[in-house]
C-alpha cells in the first residue's frame, strides 16, 4: 500500500462530511474500496472519532464558508 492512498483517505475524512459518518459507524464499508492491508484497516479502525472530529470543527466551519464565498 502506498503512503498516498492513505493520505487521500485521511484527507477524505477531513473535508468530506458524509465520507466522515460512515466511517465512524462502518468503517469496513468506507474502505471497501481502497486497496490497503489488514494492518492499515485496523490502524483506521483505531481512529477515535470523538477526538478527530473535534479537532475539524473549524475546519468545516472555514470549508464550507470558502464554498459559499466561490459560488
Amino acid at each position: 500500500m502506498s503512503q498516498k492512498v492513505v493520505e487521500q483517505i485521511i484527507g477524505k475524512m477531513m473535508l468530506d462530511t458524509q465520507f466522515r459518518k460512515l466511517a465512524s459507524t462502518n468503517m469496513s464499508q468506507a474502505l471497501a474500496d481502497y486497496d490497503l492491508t489488514e494492518e492499515e484497516r485496523q490502524g483506521f479502525k483505531e481512529i477515535d472519532f470523538q477526538d478527530f472530529s473535534h479537532s475539524l470543527t473549524g475546519l468545516d466551519e472555514r470549508t464550507s464558508k470558502g464554498k459559499r464565498l466561490q459560488n
